[in-house]
């Protein structure tokens, strides 16, 4: 991992030479800019500008230096739109080939999917990135976050967005990797391999074939401890005869009241981007009806339905898929550029 990071700290510093050589010609990003991404870097992990910048703080992170990282990074994207943009064109039957394709692929199941990628160029060399593969895969479970080591050390273009592939049908991906996807569970990390090197999948979710729209639902969440956070007292049998005596949501949520539950603030959430173990439990609830009971290590807990809305999920507009093809394209440039880029300075990164 520090070989890996030992890279990025060197490619970071090839882009800045770059960049001085094009001092009045690329308009470079500003501190506002930089301030920006890094909220909205904070918002990705929940945090507040300044609990994130806390959180680097007690992990020893210069924020003056990740912000540097930052500004290097954007003004890569910059300058690779100025030197490249006008090779950069989509035509107008590519846009319609690609809205025919999701149209399509309504009609098939789909998965949600992030992905690392570590390409094998060299069979000499596949020893060593497999085991740096299985180190990777393995932080995971100690607690490292699976967009961040995306972003740090997968060789592939979505790095740069924690590696999220978002929705994914067959054909999209290697038959090795889309074969994998289709045996997994929601949740599950496996390591592919095929010809072209190795993949970290995530699935982060299954989507059904033909689903066209996306149900919103408010509601309140009830709970109570576990047995060994409640004097071992039966507390699992006690929410299951609460939800036998007051069936309806807004009863069941007063009597919680009363008997001392924890019963939380309203809170509105879409039906499929909910956590899958969630999701099975509240699919099937109409308005004012009752979860099933769903527990985790501390506690039982019912999803009381107050409001559930179904909405048809828009079609991507041809100016949307205009935009996403064209910083596909740039992201081809984006790797040569680097690539030739590294071969100039003549630096072994493989170390």
């Amino acid at each position: 991992v520090r070989a890996e990071i030992l890279k990025n700290i060197v490619t970071e510093e090839l882009k800045n030479s770059l960049f001085k050589k094009f001092i009045g010609k690329v308009t470079f990003i500003t501190d506002k800019e930089v301030d920006g991404a890094f909220e909205e870097i904070a918002k990705r992990n929940n945090l507040t500008v300044k609990s994130f910048s806390k959180l680097l703080a007690s992990r020893g992170i210069s924020e003056k230096v990740f912000k540097r990282s930052i500004r290097i990074n954007l003004s890569w994207i910059e300058y690779i739109k100025a030197k490249y943009g006008k090779n950069v064109n989509v035509t107008e039957r590519e846009l319609e080939t690609v809205l025919k394709g999701i149209r399509e692929n309504k009609k098939k199941e789909s998965f949600l999917v992030s992905r690392m990628f570590f390409p094998v160029t060299d069979s000499n060399a596949k020893e060593s990135i497999e085991k740096r593969v299985k180190t990777i895969r393995n932080m995971l479970p100690q607690g490292a976050q699976f967009g961040d080591l995306a972003r740090k050390f997968s060789k592939s273009p979505d790095a740069k967005n924690g590696g999220d592939l978002g929705w994914i049908y067959e054909g999209q991906l290697s038959r090795e990797e889309y074969n994998a996807l289709k045996t997994m569970q929601s949740g599950e990390i496996r390591v592919v391999q095929n010809s072209r090197g190795f993949y970290i999948l995530q699935l982060r979710d299954k989507r059904e074939a033909g689903k066209n729209s996306i149900t919103h639902l408010r509601f309140v969440q009830v709970g109570v401890p576990r047995p060994e956070y409640a004097e071992g007292q039966d507390t699992k049998a006690l929410i299951k005869q609460l939800k036998i005596q007051y069936p309806n949501a807004r009863d069941f949520i007063k009597q919680a009241r009363t008997i001392g539950c924890f019963v939380s603030e309203s809170a509105s959430a879409i039906l499929e981007s909910m956590p899958p173990k969630i999701r099975a439990a509240v699919k099937h609830c109409s308005v004012n009806g009752l979860s099933d009971v769903i527990s985790n290590e501390q506690a039982f807990f019912v999803f009381c339905v107050l409001d559930r809305r179904e909405e048809r999920i828009p079609e991507p507009t041809l100016e949307d898929i205009r935009n996403q093809k064209i910083n596909e394209k740039f992201s081809i440039f984006s790797d040569k550029e680097l690539s030739e880029l590294k071969k100039r300075a003549d630096i072994k990164l493989d170390l």
